[in-house]
């Protein structure tokens, strides 16, 4: 095996490591485009075709929804598994940058190569992408693919016919149906794929013929995306090529009258998606008449949030958009997300720059992209995470700058000096748009945090506590309470540990878990009317609490659960929340549900029914891997099953409940109803 081919094989297992790792955690929260996506996706596996688009505010490119159903379908809807077709496509990502740099062929040196794959492997924003449901990481897979290829094909000196050209436009139509921003640019990859077969521009004049190969080339990419566009004239009222975003972006960003929630309920009320995009055109257009300045307002705001770090939800994987990010991954995100950023920014524009300046072809190209980019951001809106249609063309180059570092001095001067400009605006920038306050706040948390929950892994109580109280004096948030609180139950300190949730719970009333814990420690003291309080709050959802309460608490083993009665969470897990039900308080299950019970039980008995148009109903309780089988009726009865002995006589143990479950009305997949759960 050569040498170069075990670089890339341990770049490429590196990546995949990083990328699973994040993975691994708990199932994050949707944030932004992925609520969208996800139900789109779903509605795709259940029939109901594209019907979600009737009623949303814009019509989205159709490939990443049906990519996403493909992987939910793939991992029998499991959206957590759902996620490793797109870490796959990630780390194909950075094989493609390793390609793309060597197609590039401005240099012999492999160990450019090597680490523009590197850098791409580490670069935090391309890992965390991987485990998001969002369409970024399909679009650079493809993006970048036809531009290896249009590479690719230039460097084997590009000749017709190729089949490259071919594949390359249908990557790119591929593309365009996962996110449609490079369609004008079809455009001007025309133009330069006619001047790389002329070999310049002044021959492209005489042998006007050279154009016909990219011609060819955008035929390719619109046969690809036809079929939508057929679809789409025959679905509404007139043609739509691709989506619709960009005319919700022409009323919504430049600075409507109306606020975000009056448009998205007015173009929501419009069924058809082509009237819903003329009615924000013309809303846009109106808006610019009136005001034709807003155009030269929003030049300086988009531009710096192109170069933004921002501190939004998809930044990290969290189970909740409030919590803190881990310690360590949030000092790791400053080195390899903002500070690697930064770099491959300024040393990627330079670089390129530099090599546009000495004319040569891949660096002219992938300027003129960059330079689409930044003007479609423009004068539309700019967003961080859309940099991930520039990066692909940034890291090859930024990895070429870093290693000609120590030879600066054999360079061409006047080239030189330009990319150094353009270079110091971008970089200036970075520096202008950088959250400075949340990234020392965050540091500074995480920093007394992470020694925290070292000297609490040790043992020693009482430093975690100080390192705790120091991590709030930087920055009181939720989860620092927390933190503080299970440290103080653990030391023994009740009402100092009660005293540190209330405070996580006032510090943010939306945030749920503090009322996991609050109610949990509540209910351990015997206090149960403040614990039903606290299990019952106005803001955030029962439902969540109950999820939340089974993965974030151990309670202490009762002989009864009351279900339904306020007092269950922790110890339910696959039911809803509690309604009044033939007499009683109880809760629907889902298909599955598991009950915590004492370790030293054998047996136990549930006031179970069907409730429901189907029954009677045959379902299983399982105990361990063995299963008894029951069938219940519309009436109350008590189920009564043996557990085996167990060797350990603390903690708790888990009883399962297996049912085929019916419909309902409000969408819910429900299986029996649980009214007590008594144990001997």
């Amino acid at each position: 095996m050569k040498r170069d081919t075990r670089w890339i094989i341990g770049i490429l297992v590196l990546a995949a490591l990083i990328r699973i790792a994040l993975w691994l955690q708990p199932l994050h929260l949707p944030a932004n485009d992925e609520v969208e996506y996800l139900t789109v996706a779903r509605d795709l596996l259940s029939g109901k075709g594209w019907s979600f688009y009737e009623r949303y505010h814009w019509l989205r490119a159709p490939l990443y929804p049906l990519w996403l159903a493909g992987s939910l379908w793939l991992a029998g809807g499991d959206v957590w598994l759902a996620a490793l077709p797109n870490i796959a496509l990630s780390v194909l990502n950075v094989y493609l940058v390793y390609r793309l740099s060597q197609a590039i062929g401005d240099t012999l040196n492999p160990v450019v190569h090597r680490l523009a794959a590197f850098i791409t492997a580490i670069l935090l924003t391309n890992a965390t992408f991987a485990a998001l449901y969002m369409s970024e990481t399909l679009f650079t897979t493809l993006f970048s693919a036809a531009l290896w290829l249009l590479l690719a094909w230039r460097q084997r000196g590009a000749r017709w016919p190729d089949w490259r050209i071919f594949v390359a436009g249908g990557l790119w139509g591929l593309a365009l149906l996962t996110r449609s921003m490079p369609l004008y640019f079809t455009l001007v990859v025309v133009g330069w794929i006619g001047v790389v077969a002329a070999g310049h521009w002044h021959t492209l004049l005489r042998r006007p013929a050279t154009i016909l190969i990219g011609v060819i080339f955008a035929i390719t990419a619109l046969a690809v995306v036809a079929p939508w566009t057929i679809r789409n004239c025959l679905s509404y009222r007139s043609c739509i090529l691709i989506e619709t975003g960009l005319s919700y972006n022409l009323w919504a960003f430049n600075e409507p009258r109306e606020d975000m929630a009056t448009i998205f309920r007015v173009l929501e009320q419009i069924p058809d998606p082509s009237e819903r995009a003329a009615y924000a055109t013309a809303r846009g257009l109106e808006r610019l008449r009136e005001d034709p300045a807003i155009m030269l307002r929003k030049l300086w705001p988009n531009w710096l949030a192109i170069w933004r770090v921002k501190a939004i939800q998809d930044r990290f994987l969290l189970t909740d958009y409030r919590a803190d990010p881990p310690p360590l991954l949030f000092l790791t995100a400053l080195m390899f997300d903002d500070l690697l950023y930064g770099c491959i920014a300024v040393g990627g524009v330079a670089a390129m720059v530099y090599a546009a300046i000495r004319k040569r072809a891949p660096a002219i190209l992938f300027v003129l992209w960059l330079s689409y980019f930044i003007a479609v951001s423009l004068v539309t809106h700019g967003e961080g995470r859309y940099r991930h249609f520039i990066f692909c063309a940034l890291i090859p180059y930024a990895a070429r700058a870093w290693l000609v570092l120590p030879n600066l001095r054999r360079l061409s001067r006047p080239a030189l000096a330009g990319s150094l400009v353009v270079a110091a605006i971008v970089g200036l920038s970075i520096l202008i748009a950088y959250h400075w306050e949340y990234a020392w706040h965050g540091a500074g948390r995480s920093v007394w945090r992470l020694q925290g929950d070292l000297a609490r892994a040790t043992g020693d109580l009482s430093r975690a506590i100080a390192a705790y109280r120091q991590a709030l004096a930087v920055q009181p948030t939720p989860d620092g309470y927390l933190a503080l609180g299970h440290v103080l139950r653990a030391q023994g300190d009740s009402d100092g540990a009660i005293a540190a949730y209330r405070a996580a719970v006032r510090s943010n009333i939306l945030y749920p878990l503090p009322y996991v814990h609050l109610g949990d420690i509540l209910r351990e003291r015997g206090d149960e009317s403040a614990a039903r309080q606290s299990y019952r709050p106005q803001y955030v959802s029962e439902q969540t609490l109950l999820d939340l309460a089974w993965r974030e608490t151990s309670p202490v083993a009762q002989p009864v659960i009351d279900v339904g009665g306020g007092l269950d969470f922790g110890y339910l897990h696959g039911f809803y929340p509690a309604e009044s039900l033939a007499g009683s308080s109880a809760r629907w299950t889902g298909a599955v549900a598991r009950i915590r019970l004492p370790a030293t039980v054998r047996m136990v008995r549930l006031r179970v029914a069907a409730l429901r148009p189907d029954a009677p109903v045959k379902g299983h309780i399982c105990v361990e891997g063995n299963c008894q089988v029951f069938r219940l009726g519309i009436e109350w009865r008590w189920l009564i099953v043996s557990l085996p002995p167990v060797t350990m006589g603390e903690g708790l143990r888990e009883i399962e409940l297996r049912v085929v479950p019916w419909s309902a009305p409000d969408g819910r997949a429900l299986g029996m109803v649980v009214d007590v759960v008594e144990t001997r």
